[in-house]
């Protein structure tokens, strides 16, 4: 299975191994779905994982290694997306999401943010809960 990871389910995995997303995260981490990302995608995982609120996942250099040894597992895709999507207008940001499930053909975008869960699907992609 193909999926997107919203940050928020990324984050949220790393921090509390024992909830869902840790779950999903654990199988990230074991080769049993694959997670594609983009460039977009990948920054915004970084950004939010450096701020000085989640220092207790570990140092900085630790938390960098951390999400840089999930990016160069087999099981990740690195897509670039070739299309701009304008679907999400309350914050943009979440669109890049979204420009990566298309550009990786995925067979779901999985996310806990409010925006995207609205939309319910976007071009036949279901956008569903970690739960």
């Amino acid at each position: 299975m193909k999926v997107v990871l919203d940050t928020n389910v990324v984050i949220s995995g790393m921090l509390t191994p024992a909830g869902t997303p840790g779950i999903i995260v654990d199988l990230w981490a074991d080769g049993k779905i694959e997670v594609v990302v983009s460039q977009a995608v990948v920054m915004e995982y970084m950004g939010v994982l450096l701020r000085p609120k989640f220092a207790k996942v570990g140092t900085v250099e630790e938390r960098q290694q951390l999400l840089e040894g999930f990016i160069n597992l087999t099981n990740t895709i690195l897509v670039s997306p070739d299309m701009e999507i304008n679907a999400v207008t309350a914050d943009r940001s979440d669109n890049r999401f979204l420009e990566c499930a298309r550009a990786g053909e995925t067979n779901c975008l999985i996310s806990g943010d409010d925006h995207l869960l609205a939309l319910g699907e976007y071009e036949g992609i279901p956008i569903i809960t970690p739960g």
